[in-house]
């Protein structure tokens, strides 16, 4: 079972660039084990994802990860690596929590990533692990006004729990494809 974007399709122009997931299934009771094809009973079981993305530093607009948040259902966050930029002649590189001594961008540190689910207001992620809010889509941001002297990426991963099968209409919870 692979899920890629839970209830949602991806228009070709989003650029995506996913290296994995990781599935585990946990019974009722909490217990974990690492997924086997041939050995999962899905009514019983609750999957737990985790969708790995990679954000380039030079991502100008945002990268649409097509994954529709839904309000009131945890969605975790974390993030590592590093985005080189240029700024009054330093050269060093920002981790997600990018480099608040060198100021803000929208009230968040400059050269850090972010967030923006539907309409809604930017999100510091940074390294993690961080909870997002709201509804709509996630949409991941280099922190940046100038994006020609960035290089380097961050890997973001957002984890979250999903039942079995596609469960179109369901509000109370995210379904595995």
């Amino acid at each position: 079972m692979i899920d890629n974007h839970p209830d949602q399709e991806i228009a070709e122009k989003n650029t995506i660039a996913m290296h994995s997931t990781k599935i585990e299934k946990t019974d009722f009771a909490g217990l974990h084990e690492d997924i086997e094809s041939s050995s999962v009973n899905q009514s019983s079981k609750i999957w737990n994802v985790t969708d790995e993305y990679v954000l380039p530093g030079t991502t100008s607009d945002g990268l649409a990860t097509g994954f529709t948040v839904k309000e009131g259902i945890p969605l975790l966050l974390t993030a590592s690596g590093e985005v080189g930029f240029y700024f009054a002649g330093l050269t060093d590189p920002a981790t997600p929590n990018g480099r608040p001594e060198l100021g803000s961008i929208n009230g968040l540190p400059l050269v850090s990533l972010v967030a923006r689910v539907g309409d809604g207001e930017f999100q510091f992620v940074g390294t993690g692990p961080t909870q997002l809010t709201g509804s709509g889509e996630l949409v991941l941001y280099v922190n940046d006004s100038f994006f020609g002297d960035n290089s380097g990426a961050w890997t973001v991963e957002v984890s979250y729990r999903c039942f079995p099968g596609y469960g179109l209409g369901d509000k109370n919870h995210y379904h595995c494809k």
